[in-house]
């Protein structure tokens, strides 16, 4: 006979797993949980391209002028075959060229100067290769500008004359030009291709050249002369342009900078008024057309006076503009 089986025994009971047993069950499913969100990320990073494209090689100068240089390389290498080269020089900003690039021509550049170069690949992910530079000095510009400039007659009036001109032509990019009147050379203007020259006088015949030289102070033919007669002065203007307003100043002791409202004139344009600039009673200045800035020079650790006078070009001259400043107290 089988032994009655004790109340214990016969109560409904369920199966309760013990803490290791609990411990087991969370931390699978912690792990499941956490492989879930992690994996994406896990999958990424794995997949991420670490691998440099390979350094380019025999990185080197092909030609070079005056103002230019040809640069060549043998090319990099990457795993995805995916890359760009970043060219950077001392002479500008880093140009950016294609994987099938192999060679680069830098120009714009000035003569006698010295210039490094530096050349590296990068990749997709944005991977860099190692860099490799060199140094290149560039020779002398010893060609002259072989054409001259022609010149051309844009405006005239009783005490001025505006000209034009053609660009000389060059081997290199820099092209400066001087204006000659009468024979001897007055004035420099830049690599600008018009001027006009003022204070001359009404009535009278002026002969004008123009010459260009380039960077290396090599001068191109002078012009052909141009002939021009300034017109008489104008007999129905007897009116002086406005007094000049609201000058001021500011100043480093000896050294001012004037500024002040342009003048109005019955017959001239203000681009052709002149203002003549005194310092303590000594013409040191004279601007057209302008409102400043007047750099003059004064006497420090004093009481200075500055006056400005318009005049138009009949010769009608304004009362001055004055101001009197006490220069470094």
């Amino acid at each position: 006979m089988f032994a009655p089986r004790s109340k214990a025994a016969n109560s409904s009971t369920r199966w309760q797993p013990s803490r290791r047993s609990r411990c087991a069950v969370l931390g699978g499913a912690a792990a499941l949980v956490l492989a879930l969100v992690l994996s994406p990320t896990t999958a990424s990073a794995a997949g991420k391209d670490r691998t440099r494209p390979t350094a380019p090689t025999n990185f080197r100068v092909t030609a070079k002028t005056p103002f230019s240089v040809s640069l060549a390389w043998n090319p990099s290498t990457d795993n995805s075959g995916n890359f760009t080269y970043r060219l950077w020089s001392t002479a500008g900003p880093t140009v950016t060229l294609p994987k099938t690039a192999t060679s680069f021509t830098w120009t714009g550049l000035a003569p006698r100067n010295y210039y490094t170069f530096g050349l590296y690949a990068v990749d997709a992910a944005g991977n860099t290769s190692g860099q490799v530079t060199l140094t290149v000095t560039l020779p002398p510009d010893t060609t002259p500008p072989s054409v001259a400039p022609v010149v051309s007659v844009t405006e005239v009036g009783s005490t001025y004359v505006s000209l034009a001109w053609t660009p000389a032509v060059d081997d290199g990019p820099f092209l400066f030009y001087q204006v000659w009147l009468n024979g001897s050379p007055y004035t420099g203007v830049g690599t600008e291709r018009s001027v006009t020259i003022h204070l001359l006088e009404p009535e009278t015949t002026y002969t004008f050249n123009v010459r260009a030289h380039d960077y290396g102070n090599n001068w191109s033919p002078l012009s052909d002369p141009v002939n021009v007669t300034t017109d008489p002065a104008n007999p129905n203007d007897s009116t002086p342009p406005t007094t000049p307003t609201n000058l001021r100043q500011d100043n480093w002791c000896d050294e001012v900078h004037l500024w002040w409202d342009e003048s109005t004139d019955d017959f001239d344009p203000q681009s052709l008024i002149r203002y003549d600039v005194y310092v303590n009673g000594v013409l040191s200045d004279i601007l057209f057309g302008s409102g400043g800035r007047s750099i003059v020079y004064a006497i420090p650790g004093e009481v200075n006076t500055f006056e400005v006078v318009a005049s138009d070009t009949a010769g009608n001259s304004s009362a001055p503009a004055s101001l009197t400043v006490s220069l470094c107290n």
